[in-house]
């Protein structure tokens, strides 16, 4: 992955939006897996089964 980097930024303003959109991305990724894993953790697992359980119920009783 540094090697990519470095092969991006060696070509200059061109590959900038390519690092910095790779970089929101894998961010994003690492906060949505930190999250999950929170939810699924003690502190917040019955918090995660009852949203889905909310949702689940909300969405049968529309049909």
């Amino acid at each position: 992955m540094a090697r990519m980097l470095t092969w991006l930024a060696a070509r200059g303003d061109r590959g900038q939006g390519t690092v910095e959109y790779f970089l929101v991305i894998l961010a994003a990724t690492a906060l949505a897996v930190i999250a999950l894993r929170w939810l699924q953790s003690g502190s917040g697992g019955g918090l995660l089964g009852s949203l889905f359980g909310k949702v689940i119920d909300w969405v049968a009783g529309r049909f």
